[in-house]
């Protein structure tokens, strides 16, 4: 019998049974039925046999506990067969595991079971433990984490006192560690959540130092401006006929005192400059910030580079003109490369494209098809300028993909453009607007255009989009590369993948890639991007990742 059918016996404790109570007051208190043959731990036994079920109360508390040299020799005058249900006032992770393994092995008491009490725990019982008395050991239940599945280890020779220790320790072992295999789980949660709030404070000073540098160049030259007003004579002779107004008799003295000192001012300059000087070029003022220039190399082709002109507030664009594209999503690129150079023929779709970095790069490489699906208008606008200016093959397409069609809620992200999503409460944000939304499935269907190479990267609807795409990947078979973030959909996008047998490859700096038997995202967000592979990737494929990584680590 185990302890939890046991328990069902121990209904309603409404206090901590006293280890003197007598054996009718403990069999009252613990409602044990009448028909079930019962020993308390302080009594004597009065004859009772196997089948005999004695509750005793084991732990620190004098008066309330019995005492581990005391309860092993009251155990030991027990009955052969008699059922022991131990319970006791150590929590799990305190338990005194060599104190509790000699009790029952000076108790001649084999454990059959143990585990912790949640309903129990206000009376003080933390632990139970269900045993049996002997007085030969039971190999079948002598089980160490040392021995082979299946097998018992091997029993010392001596007494039966040391056969117990040894046979009783697997399950007090495995009582005591599970608690702190709880304390791991919790802490990996801790390290998850604190290092995705410290990616996204990153972004957030990032943002922030651009904004300060943006501002402070903007005041420059307001400030510029101003100075130039203040000193010019309109400026002048207007202060003073404000001045006049509102001070009649002041302005009376004031005004020609100014209309004279600006005509001395310009008698000065005409002394002191022999030759008018030339008509000076009007000033244009802009009315977006200034655009940032970033030249970025395409790897394997030395002599050619793909100019990107952006605001200077979007984050991929500062990235690459601070790190350059070896430092840029390292591992991704020349796997995302790899993939154009050896897979079937078939278009490249960049989905959740940014500023279309992934799809110029496969403009640039290749004379594939490239569609760019970017639903924020300001970054698609990016994309279309990257496209035309360096004459690149890229269709624009202002939607967003998921599961569904129709037009949906898009939140721009206080922290960063590279956070916008259709995910409620991604990030924070304070503005949204209204996309239109697609299936892949139907936009295949439509425009006729078949992918052989996805790129998804939608900050947390992977699996929407994947789930959009069932049929496209069940009968074209497009090798995908996609962002996976931590606790954010992992499962779902193995429920999307699974029915159509793809291979699964976390993106690492090591080739090969392991193939994983799970979806988990990297908890360090070092490398966010998976490789989803229809078929498992040969040798040259793997061939083609070191090339384009050298060509990326070349191009700088």
């Amino acid at each position: 019998m185990l302890v939890r059918n046991l328990l069902s016996l121990v209904k309603d404790v409404e206090r901590v049974v006293d280890a003197s109570a007598g054996k009718q007051d403990l069999r009252r208190h613990l409602m044990v039925p009448d028909d079930v043959p019962f020993s308390a731990a302080s009594t004597e036994w009065g004859g009772g046999g196997a089948g005999t079920l004695v509750v005793c109360m084991l732990g620190p508390e004098a008066g309330t506990h019995t005492p581990p040299a005391e309860l092993a020799r009251k155990l030991s005058a027990a009955p052969v067969g008699a059922t022991v249900l131990i319970l006791t006032g150590w929590p799990a992770e305190t338990l005194p595991v060599p104190v509790v393994l000699q009790t029952l092995a000076d108790g001649h008491c084999q454990l059959t079971d143990a585990v912790s009490l949640s309903s129990t725990e206000r009376y003080g019982m933390h632990v139970a433990l269900l045993a049996e008395r002997v007085e030969t050991i039971q190999p079948r239940t002598a089980q160490l984490s040392s021995a082979p599945a299946g097998e018992p280890a091997p029993l010392p020779d001596g007494p039966l006192t040391a056969q117990l220790w040894v046979a009783n320790q697997p399950l007090l072992g495995e009582l005591a560690v599970e608690p702190l295999r709880g304390q791991v789980r919790m802490l990996e949660e801790q390290v998850t959540r604190l290092t995705a709030e410290l990616a996204a404070a990153r972004d957030d000073t990032a943002e922030a130092r651009t904004e300060v540098q943006v501002r402070t160049r903007q005041l420059a030259k307001a400030r510029k401006r101003s100075a130039a007003l203040e000193a010019s004579a309109s400026f002048r002779l207007g202060k003073s006929l404000v001045d006049g107004v509102r001070h009649p008799g002041k302005g009376m003295v004031a005004l020609p005192m100014t209309v004279a000192n600006i005509w001395r001012d310009r008698g000065a300059r005409a002394r002191t400059v022999p030759a008018p000087l030339p008509k000076p070029a009007p000033v244009v003022v802009q009315d977006k910030v200034t655009d940032r220039v970033v030249s970025i190399p395409v790897p394997g082709i030395p002599a050619r580079a793909v100019t990107m002109t952006a605001p200077v507030e979007l984050l991929v664009p500062r990235k690459l003109q601070e790190h350059g594209l070896a430092d840029y999503e390292s591992s991704s690129i020349p796997c995302f490369l790899a993939t154009i150079g050896t897979t079937g023929p078939g278009a490249v779709f960049d989905i959740g494209a940014n500023v279309g970095l992934y799809a110029a790069l496969a403009a640039a490489v290749s004379d594939r098809d490239v569609v760019a699906f970017e639903p924020f208008p300001t970054l698609a606008e990016v994309a279309e300028r990257v496209a035309a200016d360096n004459g690149l093959k890229i269709r624009v397409e202002r939607i967003a993909l998921s599961d569904h069609a129709g037009t949906a809620t898009f939140y721009l992200s206080d922290t960063s453009d590279s956070s916008n999503s259709l995910a409620a409460g991604f990030r924070k944000s304070s503005r949204q607007i209204e996309v239109e939304v697609e299936t892949l499935d139907e936009y295949v269907k439509r425009n006729g255009i078949i992918p052989a190479v996805l790129k998804v990267d939608t900050e947390s609807t992977e699996p929407d989009v994947l789930f959009g795409a069932a049929e496209t990947l069940r009968e074209h078979r497009p090798w995908v590369l996609c962002e996976v973030l931590r606790g954010r959909g992992e499962d779902r996008l193995m429920e999307a993948l699974a029915p159509h047998g793809y291979h699964w490859y976390h993106i690492v700096d090591g080739v090969p890639y392991a193939e994983a038997q799970t979806i988990a995202g990297d908890p360090t967000y070092q490398d966010l991007m998976w490789l989803f592979a229809p078929e498992p990737p040969d040798e040259s494929f793997w061939s083609a990742v070191r090339a384009q990584r050298a060509a990326v680590d070349a191009a700088g």
